[in-house]
């Protein structure tokens, strides 16, 4: 290999590793914020309820959905990802400092509003996942794709893992200081935090990411393999399949993501900061299972196959679900919500608002769920949500085959997107109406449903090699 092959190939792979860290910093970026975002709008507002939460959780997800197909195409039509990439990460650092300003715009409806509008911009700024996903189909080889997929996948559910953690770390400042208006404490010093990792991303993209690479090599090699297996297409049933199955594994961990708060405040009679605080360790110390799905998910996949575990990954998570469902022992803590109201004027005194909202009537006859069950389930959940990812997104690389695929996986994205915009306003709505037993039993249901989808269509995610395996061995026999 010369030298300028050598250093073409060195820039290649550390471009791609670059795009790995900007999926995981997006979603680390993410799921930063879930944990405290029910507190905020409490502290912004004591009237909200948790419809306003699936509104404001579901911001983020409704501006990358429509982010996601405008950015791609731009990219397409530069045939560079790094200026998109940039003004992305530029929407991402304005969107969260309106989330944190949000407080200093007064009282009423409005700072709740800022919130939302802040998550829908930073939503957009999010696009650039569907950029780095696109970058990896278009400067990789065949051989090459599906490894890298997986890594990127991989890298970007460890920030959806992570994320928690870095919200318990911001938990400790409490009520924390404020310079005039500005305030800086445990529910906008995530967003900021997300601030200066959005601008590390840019400062490591503008310094080492280099886009020298001709795509047209990879592009070429495709074509060729491709015209010598024209009697075959791809088989479209089984990305339909698999994008169906995204859409569940991404809704079921995003469910988790936002209701945990205040499924702990509620069933626990916890207050906010404490709320905050074992959601947030929940989460980090159960990641270890996420991180060992990581490092088996391979050899799993050898082992049994990738249709199997995708099977088991869902089955699991309804398992999980079953555990949610409210058994007791006891009902929960009948401990005071939110100050009175009357005549729309608030009378508040310096307790924080705590346990669950009692103007809802579940919260009169519901059991609650024990810290145990909500360990357990968390665990079965951060185990299973990565298996499911991952062996997805690389079945869809497989089911392709030398095809192209950035049109592919930036539809993908959307629907993870349109998941995380949709699980959360439903759910949301469900639980402030009907309580965590309504969220439990759909939810399993869903699960075991996608458990048996996968058998049932079994035959329709079968890769493309296996088929133009079994093609060749029909000719020749």
């Amino acid at each position: 290999m010369s030298l300028d092959n050598t250093r073409l190939e060195h820039n290649r792979w550390r471009s791609i590793r670059i795009m790995y860290l900007t999926l995981f910093l997006n979603s680390t970026g993410f799921s930063i914020i879930l944990p405290s975002l029910w507190p905020y709008l409490q502290e912004l507002s004591p009237t909200v309820n948790y419809s306003f939460l699936g509104i404001a959780a579901a911001g983020f997800s409704v501006g990358q959905l429509f982010a996601s197909p405008i950015m791609g195409k731009w990219s397409t039509d530069r045939g560079r990802v790094t200026l998109p990439a940039q003004i992305c990460m530029v929407l991402g650092v304005l969107g969260n400092l309106m989330y944190a300003l949000a407080g200093t715009a007064g009282a009423g409806t409005v700072p709740l509003w800022l919130v939302t509008v802040g998550r829908v911009i930073t939503g957009a700024g999010a696009g650039c996942i569907a950029l780095a996903r696109s970058y990896h189909s278009t400067v990789t080889s065949i051989d090459e794709r599906t490894g890298v997929v997986s890594k990127g996948s991989m890298a970007q559910a460890s920030g959806f893992i992570i994320g928690p953690g870095l919200s318990f770390l911001t938990s400790l400042a409490g009520k924390g200081i404020q310079y005039r208006s500005i305030v800086f404490d445990q529910y906008t010093l995530p967003a900021y935090l997300c601030v200066v990792l959005i601008l590390f991303n840019m400062i490591i993209l503008a310094l080492y990411f280099r886009e020298d690479v001709p795509p047209t090599e990879f592009m070429i090699n495709s074509v060729i393999q491709s015209s010598e297996i024209t009697t075959l297409r791809v088989r479209w049933s089984g990305v339909v399949v698999c994008s169906v199955l995204f859409y569940i594994a991404m809704m079921s961990f995003t469910i988790t993501e936002t209701l945990g708060t205040p499924l702990l405040q509620a069933e626990l009679g916890l207050s906010q900061t404490k709320a905050i605080k074992y959601s947030s360790i929940f989460l980090t110390c159960t990641s270890v299972f996420s991180f060992i799905t990581f490092s088996i998910v391979t050899p799993l996949g050898r082992r049994f196959g990738e249709r199997k575990m995708m099977g088991i990954a869902f089955a699991l998570s309804g398992i999980a679900y079953i555990l949610l469902y409210p058994m007791g022992p006891g009902h929960i803590p009948r401990v005071q919500w939110t100050p009175l109201a009357v005549n729309n004027t608030v009378f508040q005194d310096d307790k924080e608002v705590v346990g669950c909202n009692w103007s809802n009537k579940w919260c009169y006859t519901q059991l609650r769920v024990s810290i145990y069950q909500y360990i357990c389930a968390t665990s079965i959940l951060l185990f299973a949500y990565p298996l499911s990812t991952v062996i997805i997104i690389s079945r869809v690389t497989k089911i392709l085959g030398p095809h192209p695929q950035g049109t592919v996986l930036g539809i993908l994205t959307g629907i993870g997107c349109l998941s995380r915009a949709v699980g959360p306003a439903i759910f949301s709505s469900l639980f402030e109406l009907l309580g965590p037993v309504i969220v439990s039993i759909v939810m399993c249901i869903t699960c075991f449903v996608a458990t048996a989808t996968s058998y049932v269509f079994r035959s329709r995610l079968d890769t493309f090699e296996n088929r133009i395996q079994r093609l060749n061995a029909e000719i020749f026999t």
